[in-house]
């Protein structure tokens, strides 16, 4: 990769976090007015418009205080909520003292803090990286990631999640997930406020009631895409940049080939929420993706073919009945064994 392109990148990455903290306040205003014109144009309260000014202008310092009061959760309670959702534990050097020894070199390499570990305990392999600054960097890997990687493949993983904190990815993809949260949720609950006042009101407000839920409907659909618009700001592109990170960290893209094709036949962690899950190395679309627009990784196979353009290989699939062959040496690659081929990064 080329120094000023992933330089220009890691910059986008602070530039689009430190927008969506200047925009969440304003998104949450607009879902205010919007409210307020419909609950105006319903209940005959006049001019909508004219209404919803007053209004934005009795309650912006409650929505700022709120959008707030949510950024400082998400600052100081990030690692807790993710590690809640994820049902991640910290792990020992006593515990895992490869695991430790191998982000210690990786770190060393590059100069840099070595970040928290946790683990979560399921069969499934799987890994993310998470935090904001310094104090918060964490690496989580699960149980079955750990059984079923040999040492380099579990170094380019490794790998690869660095990359994600060095390129500030993790950053933006926590306040990403915080800020649609946040308006998912609002969403929800005026949704349900609507449904609620609907049952409430039915025979009284008769047409105009039915109009009003219409339009919460309506809003409650923008804040969902809102919410996607958020989710959109964190590009598709970072994962071949983690990919093509990991090969620059350990010059061997036959491991992180071998990880991904084993992570693929078991990634799913049913439990996490999947906001959460963008964060893995790997989140496979669900049977509902339409065109794969919303899809938060690009398939395996696209991330195998960029990896192979750097001089990895795929691995020969065995017979079923054939025992794998673990102690076959894996192919080790210098920058100048790679071809100069441009890959989705550049």
């Amino acid at each position: 990769m080329a120094q000023l392109g992933l330089t220009t990148y890691r910059l986008n990455n602070n530039l689009k976090s430190t927008a969506l903290l200047v925009a969440f306040p304003f998104l949450l205003l607009v879902l205010v007015g919007a409210i307020a014109v419909a609950f105006g144009a319903t209940q005959g309260y006049g001019d909508p418009a004219e209404f919803a000014a007053g209004t934005l202008i009795e309650t912006w310092p409650i929505v700022l205080g709120i959008a707030t009061i949510w950024m400082l959760i998400g600052y100081f309670f990030n690692g807790a909520i993710i590690r809640h959702a994820t049902g991640a534990v910290p792990l020992t050097r006593q515990q895992e003292p490869q695991l430790y020894d191998l982000v210690e070199n990786l770190c060393i390499s590059r100069g840099l803090a070595v970040p928290k570990l946790y683990i979560v305990e399921t069969d499934a392999m799987n890994a993310y990286a998470s935090g904001i600054d310094q104090r918060t960097y964490a690496i989580t890997v699960t149980r079955g990631l750990l059984n079923a990687l040999d040492r380099d493949e579990l170094e380019a993983v490794l790998a690869h999640e660095l990359t994600h904190i060095m390129n500030r990815d993790v950053r933006l993809m926590i306040v990403t997930i915080v800020f649609a949260g946040m308006i998912s949720f609002l969403a929800q609950l005026l949704w349900r406020g609507m449904r609620v006042m609907s049952f409430r009101s039915r025979g009284k407000g008769g047409l105009a009631v039915i109009v009003f839920v219409l339009i919460a409907a309506v809003i409650s659909a923008v804040g969902y895409l809102l919410a996607l618009i958020l989710r959109f700001a964190i590009s598709r592109r970072r994962e071949y940049q983690a990919d093509a990170g990991s090969v620059d960290l350990t010059k061997n893209p036959d491991a992180l080939i071998s990880a991904l094709t084993k992570i693929a036949n078991n990634p799913d962690v049913p439990h996490v929420p999947s906001e959460v899950r963008q964060m893995f190395i790997e989140n496979p679309p669900s049977a509902s993706s339409i065109w794969h627009l919303f899809d938060t990784h690009p398939p395996i196979e696209k991330r195998i073919q960029v990896l192979e353009s750097l001089g990895g290989h795929a691995p020969i699939v065995a017979p079923a009945s054939a025992a794998p062959a673990s102690n076959a040496p894996s192919a080790t690659r210098g920058p100048s064994d790679a071809p100069a081929k441009k890959g989705p990064w550049e």
